[in-house]
C-alpha cells in the first residue's frame, strides 16, 4: 500500500459476487466445474475433429475451430479462478490480475465479433454466389485474415492496458460480481477516465456494433436470396446452412448487447450477474452443440475417428 498526492493505491481487488451464495458453494462448485469440463471437451474435439479430417478443411470449419478455440481461451481466463473463489467464499485478485483479466477479455471477445463477421460474408457466398465462393474466400485468405484480426485487437486492447494500470484508487476496491468488472472497476477510480471511456467507446463501436451491422447485411441478403429460391425443398436446405451460425450470432450479440444496456443499479445486478454467467459460462458450452447438432460432416468425423480408434485397440490386442 503506498501514498501518493494524499491517494491510496489499493493493488488487491475483492471479488465478493459468491459471498451471498456460501450456502451452495459446494453445488455451485460442482456445477461450475462440470459446466467447464465439457465444454473444454467439446471444443477441443470439434477442433480435433476439423484438423484431422481432410474433407472439413473448409473455409466455414476453419472459422468455426478458430472460433471454437476462442470460446475456449475467454472461459479458462475466468472460470478456474471462479471455482477458486467460489470455495473461499470470496476471491482476491490484484490489480494487474483484474486488468490482464479485462484485456484477455476484450481482446477474445473482438476477435469473435471478427470471427462471426467473416462467417456470415462466408455463408453470403455459400448462397448468394456459389460459383465464386471458391475464388472468394479459401483458407489461406481466412489464416491471413484471423492473423490480422488478433493484431488489431489486442494493439487496440494494448491502450486499455496502459490506461487501466495507471488507475489510481481512493479506497477499497471491493466488486460485488464474480469477475473483474470493467463498470464496477472504473466507478472505484480516483483517476480521470474520460480519456479512457472515449477510447472504450470508439473501440466498442468499431470492433463489436459495425461486425454486428455487417452481419445483419449479409442475412438480409441472404434472405432476400433464400426467397427468390422457387423450390420449398431448396429454401430449406439453404437456410439449413446458415442456421446454425445465425443462431449462435442471436445467442453472442444478443447477450453482449443486453449487458451493455442492463442498468448497474442494485435492484438490476442479480440479473446483469445472471446474464454475464450465461455470456461467460453457458455460450462456451452451447456453442459447439448447436454447430454441431445436425452436423453430417462432423458426425462423419467423429465416425470415422472412432473406427481408426477401435481399429488401432484390436491391433495392440492382438
Amino acid at each position: 500500500m503506498t501514498h501518493q498526492m494524499n491517494q491510496t493505491i489499493y493493488v488487491e481487488i475483492l471479488i465478493l459476487g459468491f459471498e451471498n451464495l456460501s450456502d451452495y458453494k459446494i453445488p455451485l462448485f460442482v456445477l461450475l466445474l462440470i459446466i467447464y469440463t465439457c465444454t473444454c471437451i467439446e471444443n477441443l474435439l470439434v477442433i480435433f475433429l476439423v484438423n484431422k479430417s481432410l474433407h472439413l478443411h473448409s473455409p466455414m470449419y476453419f472459422l468455426i475451430s478458430n472460433l471454437l478455440f476462442c470460446e475456449l481461451v475467454y472461459t479458462t481466463n475466468l472460470v478456474p479462478l471462479m471455482l477458486h473463489d467460489i470455495l473461499l467464499g470470496r476471491g482476491v485478485i490484484s490489480h494487474l490480475g483484474c486488468v490482464i483479466q479485462l484485456n484477455v477479455l476484450g481482446g477474445v471477445s473482438d476477435v469473435e465479433s471478427f470471427l462471426l463477421t467473416l462467417m456470415s460474408y462466408d455463408r453470403y457466398l455459400a448462397i448468394c454466389k456459389p460459383l465464386r465462393y471458391s475464388a472468394l474466400i479459401h483458407n489461406r485468405l481466412c489464416l491471413y485474415l484471423l492473423i490480422l484480426f488478433w493484431l488489431f485487437s489486442f494493439l487496440s486492447v494494448a491502450v486499455v492496458f496502459y490506461l487501466l494500470i495507471n488507475l489510481k484508487f481512493c479506497g477499497p476496491v471491493n466488486i460485488d460480481h464474480f469477475h473483474c468488472d470493467f463498470t464496477a472497476l472504473l466507478s472505484m477510480a480516483c483517476s480521470d477516465i474520460s480519456v479512457l471511456m472515449i477510447y472504450v467507446l470508439v473501440i466498442s463501436i468499431t470492433l463489436t456494433v459495425r461486425p454486428f451491422l455487417l452481419i445483419i447485411l449479409s442475412y438480409i441478403f441472404i434472405i432476400i436470396a433464400i426467397f427468390r429460391i422457387k423450390s420449398s425443398s431448396g429454401r430449406q436446405k439453404a437456410f439449413s446452412t446458415c442456421s446454425s451460425h445465425l443462431l449462435v450470432v442471436t445467442l453472442y450479440f444478443g447477450t453482449l448487447f443486453s449487458l451493455y444496456v442492463m442498468p448497474r443499479s442494485s435492484h438490476y445486478l442479480q440479473l446483469y450477474k445472471g446474464l454475464s454467467f450465461v455470456y461467460f459460462a453457458m455460450t462456451p458450452l452451447l456453442n459447439p452443440i448447436i454447430y454441431t447438432l445436425r452436423n453430417q460432416d462432423i458426425h462423419k468425423a467423429m465416425k470415422m475417428t472412432i473406427s481408426e480408434v477401435k481399429q488401432y485397440c484390436t491391433t495392440k490386442i492382438h
